[in-house]
């Protein structure tokens, strides 16, 4: 029996809906939401499964890069042309 991933599919409805109407801090969402996944189960996936116990340097800079990703999402378009 499958079982449904709400997770997925609510992220998958916030990168459409990000993408169609260029909302930047949904991607901001994903990003957070992705690097916190990452540090709970000590293993990314970018391209390929990252585990943090075998790959540790790799795994922190995927992290730090959504992190970075997630908070630049965030910080509004009309602060970066003042």
């Amino acid at each position: 029996m499958q079982t449904i991933k709400w997770k997925t599919i609510i992220g998958l409805i916030l990168l459409v809906l990000a993408i169609y109407f260029n909302i930047g801090w949904a991607w901001g969402v994903l990003f957070l939401f992705w690097a916190i996944t990452d540090l709970i189960n000590k293993r990314t996936y970018f391209i390929e499964d990252v585990p943090r116990s075998t790959n540790p340097i790799l795994y922190w800079i995927i992290v730090v890069i959504w992190l970075g990703l997630a908070i630049y999402s965030f910080i509004p378009e009309w602060w970066w042309y003042r």
